[in-house]
């Protein structure tokens, strides 16, 4: 599926904890040969298992705003992105089968969110913006000032995933998804070679950028993929470099930051997401085993990014559990990195400053590792985090590694991330392909229907 890189093979060199950063030739071969053999959970939630999901639906019905159906992304911080409603369609996904709503509150949900999808304005008239305010559905900046600010490729990849497994899920809505989408503008998401691209907006200049990072790429490249849009560079795993922590082979972007002003942390996230989702499998894949990957290469990289926390605490006695995570004061977001600008486990903000005190064991981090993996290790860690939560309010960030104290911040990625790791040990893989001629369909094959937004390229296989 993945083509290895070809690049040249750097001597190997030795920079920090038994760190060693070495040539990539191997990388691919390296970390398939590596993989543990790997077990989640599954099966009906136990009567604890459904507490914590209900505390972390507890925030949804706090933050749920009425006049949008919005969620906000924090706790009382009416804000919300591409990603956020993607968190909160998969947590009502996973409200309707716990049966913490009914039927029809569900459908009274789902409707509000497809209205504001189909409704809302977009940036330069064509994508989501990168925000919107929940209380007025309005296109805003980061400090809620009505603004268009541009737009990410990346959360909208996001979107584009929820929204295929709500149609999966209830297919009677795929008209009113289908229509949502079909506004956008995928000339501006995707490039001619399948990068994915983001833009700015500043004094009415439009900037477009290369967005994304490894890992993050490839499980974004998903989203595309629903739409028979396909990404090709952006699923390329190349350029790579490897890192070997505690004998464990790594990979990490292999993009040269001075060149590309991408910030490049090795984190949990995207790999969790696409475990949980795809159940490392490629998009078409129809098969429910959890025992066989069919992306081969980010099972692995999945596997070796689980095995690597996991070794510290053999090897340092240190819990971890390393994602990205809000704090409540600067710089407000951080990346836990297992390895990033050369080091190993470090803490790195936005703009590549480095707060390694701010590390945490992340609560939403360890749910998912705990659905994913069936381990002593994934056991010990659900016992530090399971009483990290407000009964009123929801789950918290997580327990900071450094004294054990709790990141108080409560944010909506946090409590769905929560409820999509307890549905996925219920139902399995959460992303099901079906056949189904849907509205989007009709509108391809009509003659009459030229969108001129990209969204022409099918595929019969992308090996």
């Amino acid at each position: 599926m993945v083509k290895h890189a070809v690049l040249l093979i750097v001597f190997p060199v030795l920079v920090a904890c038994g760190t060693i950063v070495r040539g990539v030739s191997d990388g691919v071969d390296a970390i398939n040969a590596s993989q543990s053999f790997r077990q989640g959970r599954f099966g009906a939630l136990t009567e604890e298992e459904l507490a914590w999901a209900s505390t972390a639906w507890k925030y949804i019905e706090n933050n749920t705003q009425l006049q949008t159906g919005l969620v906000n992304g924090i706790d009382n911080f009416p804000s919300t992105n591409m990603s956020g409603i993607s968190d909160y369609l998969i947590s009502l996904l996973a409200a309707k089968e716990f049966e913490f709503i009914s039927n029809k509150q569900y459908d009274e949900r789902l409707t509000l969110v497809l209205t504001f999808l189909n409704d809302m304005n977009l940036s330069i008239g064509q994508i989501p913006n990168k925000v919107y305010h929940t209380q007025t559905g309005q296109m805003t900046d980061y400090g809620l000032q009505p603004k268009d600010i541009g737009w990410s490729s990346l959360d909208v990849g996001r979107l584009l995933i929820a929204l295929a497994m709500v149609k999966q899920h209830s297919p009677e809505f795929s008209e009113y998804v289908d229509k949502a989408v079909l506004r956008w503008n995928f000339c501006e998401l995707i490039n001619e070679d399948g990068e994915l691209f983001g833009g700015a907006i500043f004094d009415g200049n439009v900037t477009r950028y290369k967005e994304g990072r490894l890992g993050v790429e490839e499980y974004t490249s998903y989203g595309y993929l629903d739409w028979q849009v396909v990404p090709y560079k952006a699923m390329r795993i190349d350029p790579y470099d490897v890192a070997t922590i505690y004998g464990i082979d790594l990979l990490f972007d292999g993009r040269d930051p001075r060149n590309f002003d991408v910030l490049r942390p090795v984190y949990s996230t995207p790999y969790l997401w696409m475990g949980l989702e795809f159940n490392w499998d490629k998009i078409d894949d129809r098969s429910s085993s959890d025992a066989t990957h069919t992306d081969e290469v980010m099972s692995a990289m999945a596997d070796s990014l689980y095995r690597v926390q996991e070794a510290r605490w053999d090897a340092d006695r240190i819990y971890t559990a390393r994602g990205d995570h809000v704090v409540a004061g600067d710089p407000y977001f951080v990346y836990d990195a297992v390895y990033a600008l050369g080091t190993p486990w470090i803490t790195v903000a936005e703009d590549g400053s480095s707060h390694d005190l701010l590390a945490l064991v992340s609560t939403r981090v360890a749910f998912q590792m705990w659905a994913l993996w069936k381990t002593d290790y994934t056991d010990r860690l659900m016992i530090l985090v399971k009483e990290l939560y407000d009964p009123q309010r929801g789950w918290y960030e997580g327990r900071y590694e450094r004294n054990s104290k709790y990141e108080k911040s409560i944010t909506l990625k946090t409590n769905a991330g929560v409820l999509e790791a307890l549905l996925y040990k219920k139902k399995g893989k959460l992303y099901q392909p079906k056949e189904d001629r849907e509205y989007r369909d009709v509108q391809f094959d009509s003659r009459f229907y030229h969108p001129g937004k990209c969204l022409t390229e099918t595929f019969d296989d992308y090996d």
